[in-house]
């Protein structure tokens, strides 16, 4: 026959007991869950600085030599010097797809972006994480012009079939979540995929339009960023 002694050993939790254990759960989630905040935010914000960034020396390059980096002649890089590249497609003020690195060689050469990698490429070609900026998921960062058609140069492409726009687009790299890149938009831009200056884009073996933006082809268009988020979509900035 069990003691009282015995009894009183076995009992079980006090209310006070899983009150405490549930409010020291409740503060570790918490925790967690404002810590993942805080890195998205830090990252929406690095990939908002950068295209800053590659704007600033983009519009400081084209006032200082009034020539497209990326596309110069030799005679043009000569000028420029600090061992910027010319281009073979030089001075059809095209940026294709293998002058996007020379794109970002010719502004770091100038000065105006840092971006060690960039000054490693002695021609044109493929872009890589060696030759070009990177985002902060570890992807390169591209560039290209669009043409009449929407479709890119630089084998990259933003999803938009009525309006025409041929416009020089910086691409933020892949690897994007769709929701991450929703935040992008409303802190920087009008917060739809299918419109104003940061769109839906295709580049890199990105997911396509149906599985980060799925709303743009649907009839009718309904804009929106996928949610629940897809983790491989990348934004066109135009300029």
């Amino acid at each position: 026959m069990k003691s009282y002694a015995d009894t009183r050993h076995q009992r079980g939790f006090t209310l006070v007991e899983i009150a405490i254990v549930l409010m020291i759960v409740g503060l570790l989630i918490g925790g967690i869950l404002r810590g993942q905040e805080l890195i998205q935010s830090a990252r929406v914000r690095n990939i908002i600085d950068q295209k800053s960034a590659i704007q600033t020396a983009y519009i400081g390059f084209l006032d200082r030599y009034r020539m497209l980096p990326g596309d110069l002649t030799v005679a043009q890089a000569g000028v420029v010097g600090n061992g910027a590249v010319n281009s073979n497609l030089g001075g059809d003020g095209i940026i294709a797809a293998t002058e996007s690195i020379l794109f970002f060689q010719n502004l770091t050469a100038s000065g105006f972006l840092s971006c060690g990698g960039c000054m490693t490429v002695a021609a044109a070609g493929a872009v890589n994480i060696n030759n070009s900026p990177i985002n902060v998921y570890g992807d390169a960062v591209r560039a290209g012009h669009l043409n009449s058609d929407n479709t890119a140069t630089n084998n990259s492409t933003w999803f938009d079939t009525t309006n025409n726009i041929t416009r020089m687009v910086v691409y933020t790299g892949a690897t994007v979540p769709s929701q991450v890149l929703a935040e992008v938009d409303r802190k920087a831009d009008d917060g739809l995929p299918g419109s104003g200056q940061l769109r839906f884009g295709l580049s890199g073996g990105a997911a396509a339009v149906g599985v980060c933006a799925p709303g743009l082809i649907a009839a009718p268009a309904i804009a929106t960023w996928a949610n629940p988020s897809q983790a491989n979509c990348v934004g066109a900035w135009l300029f």
